[in-house]
């Protein structure tokens, strides 16, 4: 099992949130999302700062971090941030500004293999299969020229406009934004077509991916 890239501790002015920065940040949401799910009742609000250290944190990414914090009731409260040997002093945050939209784009021209996991910030196309047993994590859509049999997270933490789409579709989980959705049993890849999840009506909904619902999707 690999280590994990977010820890907890307790501190004399609160719970303390140290981050592992040599890990992606999309991938450290997504652990930071499963470390509140798996103890819920603990965190409901709880009020935490989070440690810097010496790293240049962006304002996007203190953005997206208290997006998911809010989402279990987690309030960050401030900052932590000084040189080693010397006394941390929390910082308390001033009101977060909107985000500026802007989207890169992550090519993987392979198969992504079991164990395997991929994140970036922005879209994300895999020219391959993705296999039982591999992650792809993105915070915006997700388009895979092959197989999706593994786990797809689209939209991290809060792009509910994002799109998961795959020439065959047969995932084990499917994730966008705050949604999750096992879809049915799979067919076989000969009688597949291509399909596209996104998020309709509170929940994710599959359908045909042709380029008319596609277009029409980006539109909306």
């Amino acid at each position: 099992m690999s280590k994990s890239g977010v820890k907890f501790s307790g501190t004399d002015y609160g719970l303390l949130m140290r981050l592992e920065w040599e890990t992606s940040f999309p991938q450290l949401l997504v652990e930071l999302e499963e470390h509140l799910q798996q103890s819920l009742s603990f965190f409901s609000g709880a009020q935490v700062f989070l440690e810097v250290g010496q790293r240049p944190i962006l304002q996007k990414d203190m953005e997206q971090l208290t997006v998911v914090l809010e989402r279990y009731d987690v309030a960050l409260q401030g900052v932590i941030s000084a040189p080693a040997g010397q006394s941390r002093r929390p910082a308390v945050l001033p009101p977060m500004p909107q985000p500026d939209a802007h989207t890169t784009l992550h090519i993987e021209r392979r198969t992504v293999r079991s164990g395997e996991k991929i994140a970036a910030e922005g879209h994300v196309i895999i020219m391959g299969d993705i296999n039982p047993g591999a992650e792809v994590i993105a915070g915006s859509s997700i388009f895979v020229w092959g197989s999706l049999k593994g786990t797809a997270y689209a939209g991290v933490p809060d792009r509910s406009d994002a799109v998961i789409a795959a020439l065959h579709l047969a995932p084990i989980q499917l994730r966008i934004a705050g949604h999750i959705a096992r879809p049915p049993e799979a067919k076989s890849d000969r009688d597949s077509s291509p399909q596209l999840a996104r998020v309709n009506h509170n929940g994710i909904v599959v359908e045909s991916w042709d380029r008319h619902r596609l277009f029409q999707q980006r539109g909306s």
